[in-house]
């Protein structure tokens, strides 16, 4: 686990109930909290910070925590990266300063920090994600299809399968489906 990085604002699920409905051919109304309980904790075991993927799904506000800077904000982990929220950081005297995020560029010039875990905080906006037409425009979710599905077959099996043991299956890795799905998106660390 990555503790350099939270998770600021949490993204909502990247898969719907109605999805889940049509793709398990879940008929039961009564079964929406527990199917919801199981979409979050399937996409959790794969989005973000603490995710097999090592990236991130659905559009969250992340925060990286260093004693110095990165070699360029286009390294920040945990992308895809959608903008930089907002930069602050401690100097030498120990003056915290936040930098104007506007017009931020990887040939930005890196002042003088205090060097102290923490002493440069960055959030950013990362997941897969689309601005919709409302007013103001606020981010969704739009994951590639590919992870949208291994999301679904987890959760399918999760679903059918209620007992914590599935007698001749690994129980500490993802069924080789969605890992299949996944494979292209995930990023070793």
């Amino acid at each position: 686990m990555d503790q350099r990085v939270v998770v600021v604002d949490a993204p909502s699920p990247i898969v719907s109930w109605d999805e889940m409905k049509t793709h398990g051919k879940i008929e039961e109304e009564s079964e929406k909290t527990y199917v919801e309980t199981l979409i979050e904790a399937a996409t959790g075991w794969i989005d973000g910070p603490t995710g097999w993927l090592g990236r991130t799904l659905g559009v969250q506000v992340l925060e990286l925590r260093l004693d110095d800077w990165p070699c360029s904000f286009s390294d920040l982990p945990y992308g895809p990266i959608i903008e930089i929220v907002s930069v602050v950081y401690v100097d030498a005297e120990a003056v915290e300063h936040a930098i104007d995020v506007d017009g931020l560029s990887d040939d930005f010039d890196f002042p003088s920090v205090r060097g102290r875990p923490g002493d440069v905080r960055i959030r950013y906006r990362a997941g897969y994600g689309v601005l919709n037409d409302a007013t103001p425009p606020k981010w969704v979710n739009a994951p590639p299809a590919a992870i949208k599905v291994a999301v679904m077959m987890i959760v399918s099996e999760w679903y059918e399968s209620r007992s914590p043991v599935t007698v001749g299956s690994s129980v500490d890795e993802l069924p080789i489906g969605p890992q299949m799905l996944l494979q292209p998106y995930r990023i070793y660390r």
